[in-house]
Protein backbone atom coordinates (compact mmCIF):
# COMPACT_ATOMS: atom_id res chain seq x y z
CA UNK A 1 0.00 0.00 0.00
CA UNK A 2 1.39 3.37 -1.03
CA UNK A 3 2.16 5.92 1.68
CA UNK A 4 -0.41 8.70 1.20
CA UNK A 5 1.30 11.48 3.12
CA UNK A 6 4.48 12.03 1.14
CA UNK A 7 3.32 15.54 0.26
CA UNK A 8 3.01 16.47 3.93
CA UNK A 9 6.37 14.87 4.75
CA UNK A 10 8.17 16.73 1.94
CA UNK A 11 6.51 20.03 2.96
CA UNK A 12 7.59 19.62 6.58
CA UNK A 13 11.10 18.62 5.46
CA UNK A 14 11.31 21.68 3.20
CA UNK A 15 10.38 24.06 6.01
CA UNK A 16 12.71 22.30 8.42
CA UNK A 17 15.64 22.69 6.01
CA UNK A 18 14.66 26.32 5.37
CA UNK A 19 14.57 27.02 9.12
CA UNK A 20 18.02 25.47 9.61
CA UNK A 21 19.48 27.47 6.70
CA UNK A 22 18.01 30.74 7.99
CA UNK A 23 19.30 30.13 11.51
CA UNK A 24 22.81 29.24 10.34
CA UNK A 25 23.31 32.21 7.98
CA UNK A 26 23.33 36.00 8.20
CA UNK A 27 20.21 36.22 6.09
CA UNK A 28 19.16 39.47 7.80
CA UNK A 29 21.68 41.21 5.51
CA UNK A 30 19.04 40.79 2.81
CA UNK A 31 16.19 42.13 4.94
CA UNK A 32 14.48 45.48 4.47
CA UNK A 33 16.68 48.31 5.81
CA UNK A 34 14.69 49.11 8.97
CA UNK A 35 14.63 45.49 10.13
CA UNK A 36 18.29 45.07 9.20
CA UNK A 37 19.21 48.19 11.16
CA UNK A 38 17.43 46.97 14.31
CA UNK A 39 18.99 43.51 14.03
CA UNK A 40 22.44 44.98 13.49
CA UNK A 41 22.11 47.02 16.67
CA UNK A 42 20.71 44.00 18.52
CA UNK A 43 23.59 41.76 17.42
CA UNK A 44 26.11 44.33 18.62
CA UNK A 45 24.53 44.49 22.07
CA UNK A 46 24.21 40.71 22.30
CA UNK A 47 27.87 40.26 21.33
CA UNK A 48 28.85 41.67 24.72
CA UNK A 49 31.63 43.69 23.05
CA UNK A 50 30.19 47.18 23.57
CA UNK A 51 32.64 49.20 25.66
CA UNK A 52 31.72 52.90 25.35
CA UNK A 53 32.06 55.09 28.43
CA UNK A 54 28.91 57.00 27.50
CA UNK A 55 25.95 55.58 25.60
CA UNK A 56 23.26 57.66 23.89
CA UNK A 57 19.63 56.51 24.08
CA UNK A 58 17.02 58.19 21.93
CA UNK A 59 14.77 57.88 18.91
CA UNK A 60 14.92 58.41 15.16
CA UNK A 61 15.84 62.11 15.45
CA UNK A 62 18.76 61.48 17.80
CA UNK A 63 19.99 58.69 15.52
CA UNK A 64 21.62 61.58 13.64
CA UNK A 65 24.14 62.10 16.47
CA UNK A 66 27.56 60.63 15.79
CA UNK A 67 29.45 58.84 18.53
CA UNK A 68 32.87 59.97 19.68
CA UNK A 69 36.16 58.10 20.11
CA UNK A 70 38.18 58.83 23.22
CA UNK A 71 41.17 60.95 22.15
CA UNK A 72 42.87 61.63 25.49
CA UNK A 73 42.60 60.87 29.20
CA UNK A 74 40.30 63.85 29.81
CA UNK A 75 37.70 62.56 27.39
CA UNK A 76 35.28 59.63 27.21
CA UNK A 77 34.19 57.38 24.36
CA UNK A 78 30.58 57.77 23.16
CA UNK A 79 28.35 55.36 21.22
CA UNK A 80 24.85 56.07 19.91
CA UNK A 81 22.33 53.29 20.62
CA UNK A 82 19.26 55.27 19.51
CA UNK A 83 16.56 53.34 17.66
CA UNK A 84 13.45 54.55 15.82
CA UNK A 85 9.90 54.35 17.21
CA UNK A 86 10.50 51.92 20.05
CA UNK A 87 8.20 53.50 22.65
CA UNK A 88 8.97 54.83 26.16
CA UNK A 89 9.22 51.41 27.87
CA UNK A 90 12.08 50.41 25.61
CA UNK A 91 14.84 52.37 27.33
CA UNK A 92 14.90 50.59 30.68
CA UNK A 93 14.54 47.18 29.05
CA UNK A 94 17.40 47.99 26.69
CA UNK A 95 19.68 49.00 29.55
CA UNK A 96 18.86 45.78 31.39
CA UNK A 97 19.73 43.76 28.31
CA UNK A 98 22.87 45.79 27.67
CA UNK A 99 24.22 44.96 31.12
CA UNK A 100 23.01 41.34 31.18
CA UNK A 101 24.85 40.55 27.93
CA UNK A 102 28.21 41.35 29.50
CA UNK A 103 28.91 44.67 27.82
CA UNK A 104 31.14 47.06 29.75
CA UNK A 105 29.01 49.03 32.20
CA UNK A 106 28.83 52.61 30.88
CA UNK A 107 29.86 55.46 33.11
CA UNK A 108 26.94 57.53 31.85
CA UNK A 109 23.70 57.37 29.87
CA UNK A 110 22.80 60.40 27.72
CA UNK A 111 19.07 60.53 27.05
CA UNK A 112 18.19 62.40 23.86
CA UNK A 113 14.63 61.34 22.98
CA UNK A 114 11.83 63.55 21.63
CA UNK A 115 9.34 65.17 24.08
CA UNK A 116 6.47 62.71 23.58
CA UNK A 117 8.71 59.88 24.73
CA UNK A 118 9.58 61.45 28.07
CA UNK A 119 6.79 63.88 29.00
CA UNK A 120 3.56 61.94 28.47
CA UNK A 121 4.12 58.92 30.70
CA UNK A 122 3.95 55.38 29.36
CA UNK A 123 0.65 55.90 27.60
CA UNK A 124 -2.11 53.35 26.96
CA UNK A 125 -1.28 49.62 26.75
CA UNK A 126 -0.06 48.14 23.48
CA UNK A 127 -3.36 46.42 22.73
CA UNK A 128 -5.16 49.77 22.69
CA UNK A 129 -2.43 52.15 21.55
CA UNK A 130 -4.77 55.03 20.72
CA UNK A 131 -6.35 54.82 24.18
CA UNK A 132 -9.95 54.67 22.93
CA UNK A 133 -11.00 51.97 25.41
CA UNK A 134 -8.53 51.92 28.29
CA UNK A 135 -5.91 54.24 29.74
CA UNK A 136 -3.82 51.60 31.51
CA UNK A 137 -3.03 47.91 31.32
CA UNK A 138 -5.62 45.47 32.68
CA UNK A 139 -5.47 42.10 34.37
CA UNK A 140 -7.08 39.25 32.47
CA UNK A 141 -10.08 39.41 34.82
CA UNK A 142 -10.51 43.15 34.28
CA UNK A 143 -10.23 42.71 30.52
CA UNK A 144 -12.85 39.94 30.38
CA UNK A 145 -15.17 41.94 32.64
CA UNK A 146 -14.86 45.05 30.51
CA UNK A 147 -15.45 43.19 27.26
CA UNK A 148 -18.45 41.41 28.75
CA UNK A 149 -19.95 44.69 29.89
CA UNK A 150 -19.44 46.23 26.47
CA UNK A 151 -22.09 43.84 25.21
CA UNK A 152 -22.58 42.00 21.99
CA UNK A 153 -22.25 45.11 19.84
CA UNK A 154 -18.51 45.17 20.65
CA UNK A 155 -17.81 41.48 21.10
CA UNK A 156 -14.40 39.75 20.97
CA UNK A 157 -14.66 39.37 17.19
CA UNK A 158 -16.14 42.76 16.38
CA UNK A 159 -15.67 44.09 12.88
CA UNK A 160 -13.77 47.29 12.24
CA UNK A 161 -15.80 50.38 13.04
CA UNK A 162 -15.59 53.57 10.98
CA UNK A 163 -13.89 55.72 13.65
CA UNK A 164 -10.94 53.28 13.70
CA UNK A 165 -10.46 53.13 9.93
CA UNK A 166 -8.02 55.47 8.19
CA UNK A 167 -6.40 55.50 4.77
CA UNK A 168 -2.73 54.61 4.63
CA UNK A 169 -0.49 53.81 1.64
CA UNK A 170 -3.48 53.40 -0.62
CA UNK A 171 -5.38 51.00 1.65
CA UNK A 172 -7.97 51.12 4.39
CA UNK A 173 -6.61 49.96 7.72
CA UNK A 174 -7.45 49.95 11.40
CA UNK A 175 -5.67 52.81 13.19
CA UNK A 176 -4.42 50.55 16.00
CA UNK A 177 -2.94 48.16 13.46
CA UNK A 178 -1.08 50.96 11.70
CA UNK A 179 0.34 52.23 15.00
CA UNK A 180 1.46 48.70 15.81
CA UNK A 181 3.15 48.29 12.40
CA UNK A 182 5.19 51.45 13.00
CA UNK A 183 6.35 50.15 16.38
CA UNK A 184 5.91 46.39 16.59
CA UNK A 185 8.32 44.84 14.11
CA UNK A 186 11.21 46.90 15.48
CA UNK A 187 10.45 45.99 19.07
CA UNK A 188 9.94 42.29 18.34
CA UNK A 189 13.23 42.11 16.44
CA UNK A 190 15.10 43.80 19.27
CA UNK A 191 13.91 41.51 22.07
CA UNK A 192 13.47 37.75 22.16
CA UNK A 193 10.29 35.95 23.21
CA UNK A 194 11.91 35.07 26.53
CA UNK A 195 12.99 38.68 27.16
CA UNK A 196 9.50 39.95 26.40
CA UNK A 197 8.01 37.58 28.98
CA UNK A 198 9.76 39.54 31.73
CA UNK A 199 8.91 43.00 30.40
CA UNK A 200 5.12 43.03 30.53
CA UNK A 201 2.25 41.71 32.59
CA UNK A 202 -1.51 41.23 32.38
CA UNK A 203 -3.29 41.52 29.05
CA UNK A 204 -0.44 43.56 27.58
CA UNK A 205 1.90 40.59 28.10
CA UNK A 206 -0.53 38.21 26.38
CA UNK A 207 -0.86 40.65 23.50
CA UNK A 208 2.83 41.17 22.84
CA UNK A 209 3.67 37.48 23.28
CA UNK A 210 0.99 36.59 20.75
CA UNK A 211 2.71 38.94 18.31
CA UNK A 212 6.16 37.57 19.17
CA UNK A 213 5.28 33.86 18.95
CA UNK A 214 5.40 33.62 15.12
CA UNK A 215 8.90 35.15 15.17
CA UNK A 216 10.16 32.10 17.06
CA UNK A 217 10.35 30.63 13.56
CA UNK A 218 13.18 32.58 11.96
CA UNK A 219 12.00 31.61 8.49
CA UNK A 220 8.93 33.73 9.31
CA UNK A 221 10.89 36.39 11.16
CA UNK A 222 13.07 37.02 8.09
CA UNK A 223 10.49 36.29 5.41
CA UNK A 224 11.35 39.57 3.71
CA UNK A 225 14.97 38.47 3.39
CA UNK A 226 13.93 35.09 2.00
CA UNK A 227 11.90 36.88 -0.64
CA UNK A 228 14.83 39.15 -1.49
CA UNK A 229 17.17 36.16 -1.79
CA UNK A 230 15.25 35.06 -4.88
CA UNK A 231 16.37 38.14 -6.83
CA UNK A 232 19.92 37.98 -8.19
CA UNK A 233 20.03 41.77 -8.23
CA UNK A 234 19.91 41.81 -4.42
CA UNK A 235 23.18 39.86 -4.28
CA UNK A 236 25.19 42.35 -6.34
CA UNK A 237 27.69 44.42 -4.35
CA UNK A 238 29.99 47.00 -5.91
CA UNK A 239 33.56 46.60 -4.73
CA UNK A 240 33.76 50.34 -3.95
CA UNK A 241 30.60 50.57 -1.82
CA UNK A 242 32.63 51.79 1.18
CA UNK A 243 34.09 54.58 -0.96
CA UNK A 244 30.59 55.64 -1.94
CA UNK A 245 29.56 55.44 1.72
CA UNK A 246 32.29 57.95 2.59
CA UNK A 247 31.35 60.04 -0.45
CA UNK A 248 27.83 60.27 1.00
CA UNK A 249 29.09 61.83 4.22
CA UNK A 250 29.08 65.10 2.26
CA UNK A 251 25.80 67.01 2.27
CA UNK A 252 26.34 68.39 -1.24
CA UNK A 253 26.42 64.86 -2.64
CA UNK A 254 23.26 63.89 -0.78
CA UNK A 255 21.38 66.97 -1.97
CA UNK A 256 22.55 66.31 -5.54
CA UNK A 257 20.73 62.96 -5.44
CA UNK A 258 23.95 60.92 -5.66
CA UNK A 259 23.35 58.95 -2.47
CA UNK A 260 20.03 57.20 -2.90
CA UNK A 261 20.03 53.59 -1.61
CA UNK A 262 21.51 50.92 -3.86
CA UNK A 263 19.04 48.75 -5.78
CA UNK A 264 20.77 45.71 -4.29
CA UNK A 265 19.43 45.03 -0.81
CA UNK A 266 22.72 43.46 0.28
CA UNK A 267 24.76 46.47 -0.84
CA UNK A 268 22.30 48.88 0.76
CA UNK A 269 22.55 47.07 4.10
CA UNK A 270 26.33 46.79 3.92
CA UNK A 271 26.43 50.55 3.36
CA UNK A 272 24.23 51.09 6.41
CA UNK A 273 26.59 48.87 8.42
CA UNK A 274 29.60 50.86 7.22
CA UNK A 275 27.94 54.16 8.18
CA UNK A 276 27.06 52.89 11.64
CA UNK A 277 30.52 51.43 12.28
CA UNK A 278 32.40 54.53 11.10
CA UNK A 279 30.17 56.96 13.01
CA UNK A 280 29.84 54.87 16.19
CA UNK A 281 26.12 54.19 15.98
CA UNK A 282 24.95 57.18 13.94
CA UNK A 283 22.67 56.75 10.94
CA UNK A 284 20.54 59.64 9.67
CA UNK A 285 17.62 57.96 7.91
CA UNK A 286 16.69 61.23 6.16
CA UNK A 287 19.75 60.93 3.93
CA UNK A 288 18.06 58.00 2.17
CA UNK A 289 15.28 60.18 0.78
CA UNK A 290 15.38 61.47 -2.80
CA UNK A 291 15.84 65.27 -3.00
CA UNK A 292 12.55 65.77 -4.86
CA UNK A 293 10.68 63.91 -2.09
CA UNK A 294 12.41 66.05 0.54
CA UNK A 295 11.20 69.17 -1.28
CA UNK A 296 7.66 67.80 -1.45
CA UNK A 297 7.71 66.85 2.25
CA UNK A 298 8.90 70.32 3.23
CA UNK A 299 6.07 71.94 1.27
CA UNK A 300 3.53 69.65 2.94
CA UNK A 301 4.90 70.34 6.42
CA UNK A 302 4.95 74.08 5.72
CA UNK A 303 1.25 73.99 4.82
CA UNK A 304 0.44 71.95 7.95
CA UNK A 305 2.40 74.35 10.13
CA UNK A 306 0.64 77.38 8.69
CA UNK A 307 -2.74 75.80 9.41
CA UNK A 308 -1.71 74.95 12.98
CA UNK A 309 -0.40 78.45 13.64
CA UNK A 310 -3.77 79.90 12.60
CA UNK A 311 -5.60 77.82 15.21
CA UNK A 312 -6.01 79.34 18.69
CA UNK A 313 -4.11 77.42 21.39
CA UNK A 314 -6.13 75.53 24.01
CA UNK A 315 -6.79 77.38 27.27
CA UNK A 316 -5.25 74.66 29.40
CA UNK A 317 -2.44 72.21 28.76
CA UNK A 318 -2.10 68.93 30.68
CA UNK A 319 0.72 68.79 33.19
CA UNK A 320 3.67 66.80 31.76
CA UNK A 321 4.19 63.29 33.09
CA UNK A 322 7.92 62.57 33.53
CA UNK A 323 7.53 59.05 34.92
CA UNK A 324 9.71 57.64 32.13
CA UNK A 325 12.58 59.91 33.17
CA UNK A 326 11.99 59.19 36.84
CA UNK A 327 12.21 55.43 36.31
CA UNK A 328 15.30 55.72 34.12
CA UNK A 329 17.10 57.90 36.66
CA UNK A 330 16.28 55.51 39.49
CA UNK A 331 17.44 52.51 37.46
CA UNK A 332 20.75 54.06 36.38
CA UNK A 333 21.45 55.23 39.93
CA UNK A 334 20.80 51.70 41.24
CA UNK A 335 23.44 50.44 38.79
CA UNK A 336 25.98 53.14 39.62
CA UNK A 337 25.59 54.87 36.24
CA UNK A 338 25.36 58.66 35.83
CA UNK A 339 22.38 60.04 33.95
CA UNK A 340 22.38 63.01 31.61
CA UNK A 341 19.60 64.63 29.59
CA UNK A 342 20.24 66.43 26.30
CA UNK A 343 17.51 68.79 25.10
CA UNK A 344 17.61 68.22 21.35
CA UNK A 345 17.04 71.17 18.97
CA UNK A 346 13.69 71.20 17.22
CA UNK A 347 12.10 73.09 14.37
CA UNK A 348 11.78 76.77 15.34
CA UNK A 349 8.02 76.91 14.81
CA UNK A 350 7.53 73.75 16.90
CA UNK A 351 9.84 74.90 19.65
CA UNK A 352 7.99 78.21 19.95
CA UNK A 353 4.51 76.67 20.09
CA UNK A 354 2.58 77.20 23.36
CA UNK A 355 2.56 73.50 24.33
CA UNK A 356 6.35 73.30 24.05
CA UNK A 357 6.88 76.47 26.06
CA UNK A 358 4.36 75.21 28.62
CA UNK A 359 6.36 71.98 29.09
CA UNK A 360 9.82 73.54 29.37
CA UNK A 361 9.49 75.09 32.89
CA UNK A 362 8.16 71.78 34.22
CA UNK A 363 11.14 69.99 32.69
CA UNK A 364 13.62 72.38 34.30
CA UNK A 365 11.82 72.04 37.64
CA UNK A 366 11.98 68.25 37.35
CA UNK A 367 15.75 68.31 36.92
CA UNK A 368 16.12 70.94 39.63
CA UNK A 369 14.67 68.29 41.94
CA UNK A 370 17.25 65.78 40.65
CA UNK A 371 20.54 67.63 41.25
CA UNK A 372 22.64 64.52 40.59
CA UNK A 373 21.49 64.52 36.96
CA UNK A 374 23.12 66.54 34.20
CA UNK A 375 20.95 68.56 31.82
CA UNK A 376 22.51 69.99 28.67
CA UNK A 377 21.13 72.53 26.19
CA UNK A 378 22.41 73.39 22.72
CA UNK A 379 23.36 77.04 22.09
CA UNK A 380 19.99 77.43 20.34
CA UNK A 381 17.16 74.92 20.74
CA UNK A 382 15.36 76.30 17.66
CA UNK A 383 16.61 75.31 14.21
CA UNK A 384 15.23 76.76 10.93
CA UNK A 385 12.59 74.59 9.28
CA UNK A 386 14.89 74.29 6.25
CA UNK A 387 17.13 71.97 8.29
CA UNK A 388 14.36 69.36 8.62
CA UNK A 389 12.76 66.99 6.12
CA UNK A 390 9.58 66.74 8.20
CA UNK A 391 8.30 67.60 11.68
CA UNK A 392 10.99 65.56 13.40
CA UNK A 393 14.04 64.55 11.36
CA UNK A 394 17.06 66.62 10.40
CA UNK A 395 18.13 66.80 6.78
CA UNK A 396 21.85 66.48 5.99
CA UNK A 397 22.51 70.15 6.79
CA UNK A 398 20.60 69.87 10.05
CA UNK A 399 22.57 66.70 10.82
CA UNK A 400 25.84 68.55 10.17
CA UNK A 401 24.91 71.48 12.40
CA UNK A 402 23.61 69.34 15.28
CA UNK A 403 26.76 67.19 15.24
CA UNK A 404 29.13 70.17 15.15
CA UNK A 405 27.37 71.71 18.14
CA UNK A 406 27.08 68.36 19.92
CA UNK A 407 30.80 67.68 19.69
CA UNK A 408 32.01 71.26 20.22
CA UNK A 409 29.49 72.48 22.82
CA UNK A 410 27.64 69.60 24.45
CA UNK A 411 30.26 66.87 24.84
CA UNK A 412 32.81 69.14 26.60
CA UNK A 413 30.10 69.97 29.15
CA UNK A 414 29.24 66.28 29.50
CA UNK A 415 32.89 65.31 29.98
CA UNK A 416 33.39 67.98 32.67
CA UNK A 417 30.20 66.90 34.43
CA UNK A 418 31.18 63.22 34.40
CA UNK A 419 34.76 63.93 35.52
CA UNK A 420 33.48 66.02 38.43
CA UNK A 421 31.07 63.25 39.46
CA UNK A 422 33.82 60.63 39.36
CA UNK A 423 36.12 62.78 41.50
CA UNK A 424 33.36 63.41 44.05
CA UNK A 425 32.80 59.68 44.35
Amino acid sequence: MRFRYWGIVFSLLFFLILEVVVRSTNIHYLEQPEIFFVNLKKDYVESGKADADIIILGDSRSMALAGYPKLNEKEFSVYNHSLPAMGPKYYKFFLEKYLEKGNKKPKMVLFTASPKLYSTGYGPPLYDVDGQNVAKNETLGEYIGRRWNEGWEKNFFRSQSKPNIISYSGKQEDANQILWEFFGHRYLHQFSFRELMHQYEGVEELYILSKAAPLLYESYKYHGAIRNVLSLNNWKVNADYKTKSQFCDECANIEAGLCIPASSQLEDNLTIEDQINRHLGKYNISNRIKPELVLFARQTIRAELNNELKMPPPKNFPKPDFQVLEDLIQYTESKGIQFGFVYMPWMKEREEMPDTQHRLPYLKEFFHNHPSVGIFFFPDSSYPAELFVDNIHYDCRGEKRVNEEFQQKILPQVFRFLSAKQKSN
